[in-house]
């Protein structure tokens, strides 16, 4: 490939789930890909599809700096796209600063997008209006306390932030909290500053669904749907199967992609409840997602759909995936196994066991195809190793550190 025909795109990000995929996807795609992370020493940067990693400034730490050490870059080299959305923080950043790249093609929603979609309450509003379920719900008010929360909502209850992030406040990350008492309530709004940041919703039994899309100008061209089968409490999935489109789910998507006239990748989130056969809409993410690497391993590649129809304005018939197979992210699935048995039943340690036995025998999933990783794939392995790796060394400080403070705290104790 001559200079004339390489294709070169800026990826923002560095964490081992949607910025992988993303790379890997636009590398085999026979791009030149170039990386700005927020973590140097990410494992994710060891990828073989990596061409060149350039040090950019955190936002967070000095917006100037970040816009002037983009600029530069920018300006350097070609850049056929720059990818921000595999990250909340790159994607505001780059809202924030439209004007300044408004000469370069920046994968991004249009403003209509970013107000209605990446806060959680503007979305619930969206969809009331456009007549899609939700969970009751409201801002968390000032003065709410925990026992009149309970009585208007219920138990389970949801506290969570309406913005992954704030605009002021890109290094801070909003924790969801899922309380089952009533002094758990009163617990955790007491660690709850800004209250008007947060949303409180009443809790939906049933399946963790989403519906991922790639759209433009408000009609969807892509769409794939996957189920939870394990995920963190109040978390992101770890563990998920590929299924047929649900035409209610879809019909949703549909709906607010319309109204939005929304261009680019989404993935909605849902709760589906099997028995009655109802559901609600949780929230969008108008980005790349964490269960990418399932949709990837089946064909329905979104990153090279979305480069090829923002840069050459091509675009590739549906494709019609495989229902039933599994992927999960080693590292994620296994920390959310071991956290999970804190909420088991006594007549759930069975099953929890033979969850277990499907996690260590992951391996035979892969030869069999049932079941695919995320992070082990055969033509990028480095990667997942040196993620291993990264995970070994960080249990060892852990143990040293509760060795060194056990020790500390004999010694003070023969002392006094």
């Amino acid at each position: 490939m001559n200079e004339k025909t390489i294709e070169r795109v800026l990826v923002f990000g560095d964490d081992m789930r949607i910025f992988l995929a993303v790379v890997r996807s636009l590398g085999r795609a026979g791009k030149e890909v170039h990386a700005a992370p927020f973590n140097w020493n990410a494992p994710a940067l060891k990828s073989k599809y990596i061409h060149v990693v350039h040090p950019v400034p955190r936002y967070s730490d000095n917006p100037d700096a970040w816009r002037s050490a983009v600029s530069r870059i920018l300006q350097e080299q070609a850049f056929d796209l720059v990818v921000p959305c595999c990250d909340d923080r790159s994607i505001l950043a780059f809202h924030m600063h439209r004007e300044d790249f408004v000469a370069y093609r920046i994968a991004i929603p249009n403003p209509a997008s970013m107000d209605l979609l990446f806060d959680k309450q503007c979305t619930r509003e969206l969809a009331v209006q456009l007549g899609i379920n939700v969970m009751p719900g409201a801002r968390l008010g000032a003065g709410e306390n925990g026992h009149d929360l309970v009585a208007r909502f219920g138990l389970p209850l949801v506290l969570k932030p309406r913005r992954s992030y704030w605009t002021d406040r890109l290094d801070g990350w909003g924790k969801v909290f899922i309380v089952e008492t009533d002094d758990e309530c009163i617990k955790v709004l007491a660690k709850i500053q800004d209250r008007p940041c947060y949303l409180v919703e009443g809790y939906f039994e049933g399946a963790g669904i989403g519906v991922s899309v790639l759209a433009e100008n408000g009609t969807i061209h892509h769409a794939f749907q996957h189920r939870r089968l394990r995920e963190g409490w109040g978390g992101s999935s770890s563990y998920r199967i590929s299924e047929a489109l649900n035409r209610e789910l879809y019909h949703a998507c549909e709906k607010i992609c319309e109204y939005t006239k929304f261009s680019g990748v989404c993935m909605f989130e849902f709760r589906w409840n099997a028995q009655s056969e109802t559901w609600v809409l949780l929230e969008t993410n108008a980005r790349f997602w964490g269960s990418l690497p399932l949709p990837l391993s089946l064909g329905v590649d979104f990153p090279r759909y979305l480069y090829d129809l923002l840069v050459h304005q091509r675009r590739h018939a549906p494709v019609q995936y495989a229902f039933g197979t599994r992927s999960r992210n080693i590292v994620l699935d296994g920390l959310n196994l071991v956290k999970s048995i804190c909420r088991i039943r006594r007549n759930e340690i069975g099953a929890w066991l033979a969850e277990c036995a499907r996690f260590l025998l992951q391996p035979v999933g892969w030869l069999t195809g049932r079941e695919r990783s995320d992070s082990f794939v055969l033509d990028d392995l480095r990667p997942a190793f040196a993620e291993c790796v990264a995970l070994m060394k960080n249990i060892s400080q852990k143990v040293t550190r509760s060795r060194n403070d056990h020790l500390a705290r004999r010694s003070s104790e023969q002392t006094v």
